[in-house]
């Protein structure tokens, strides 16, 4: 992929936003104001945490952070069942209906729930271990496992068996030489999400759902051209 793709990816994904900016937002509202609201808890508690070293204060700011986390989860759950309805949007597969509903996406089977889950924990820890060498092994291993999920979801949509690690291995092939692509594609996302900050957050009911769709745009031609020479080949034997 090259400078144009990027570029063909953040108009079109703009386009189809502001074409139908009512159903993108209430897609993605729930997800950013379990975000928000989890953020502002858990900043709360880590100041009661350094006001208050008394038992009773510690174990007050310890819960505020634990509900405060849960709230993040939660907001995180529904951002990918987002992601996934983009994808499909994205693809012609999902009509651009029921948004409160189609946030929850993630629910619709088990298996989308149970990967999502295995591979977060696994992506986590792998980035982990790579981030206690250097922080830009650990960013550049984030990239390379990024497409895990979205990858697990089309093997279990396709009925194929692909375990949570094999959709890892898998995203991280299909990376090798697109990680900067995307990593430019971040940066490039940069002055937006400071316009988001210094309206606080009013701006964001835009930028996130323009963010994830461009993002939704890569993951679709990243398994397009993976899967082009596969049929080439085929159509040769």
């Amino acid at each position: 992929m090259d400078s144009q793709d990027r570029i063909n990816f953040k108009l079109g994904a703009k386009r189809q936003i502001l074409d139908h900016l009512s159903f993108f937002i209430l897609l993605s509202i729930l997800w950013i104001a379990l975000n928000a609201i989890g953020g502002m808890v858990y900043e709360r508690s880590l100041n009661g945490v350094t006001d208050t070293m008394t038992g009773t204060g510690w174990s007050f700011a310890t819960n505020v952070f634990s509900f405060g986390w849960l709230l993040i989860i939660a907001g995180q759950m529904l951002r990918a069942g987002t992601r996934l309805t983009m994808i499909d949007i994205d693809r012609g597969n999902a009509e651009l209906d029921n948004p409160i509903q189609r946030s929850f996406k993630l629910f619709d089977n088990g298996r989308y729930f149970l990967g999502w889950l295995f591979i977060g924990i696994l992506v986590s820890i792998f980035t982990f271990l790579w981030s206690l060498l250097l922080v830009v092994p650990g960013i550049i291993k984030a990239y390379s496992y990024s497409q895990a999920f979205f990858l697990y979801r089309d093997a279990v949509d396709k009925g194929e068996q692909l375990s949570p690690l094999q959709a890892i291995t898998k995203s991280r092939e299909m990376m090798n030489g697109n990680k900067s692509f995307l990593f430019i594609m971040d940066l490039s996302f940069i002055g937006w999400f400071f316009l988001s900050f210094i309206t606080f957050g009013l701006a964001g009911l835009f930028v996130q759902p323009y963010y994830d769709m461009a993002r939704a745009k890569f993951f679709n031609q990243l398994v397009v051209r993976h899967d082009q020479p596969q049929a080439t080949g085929t159509q040769q034997m």
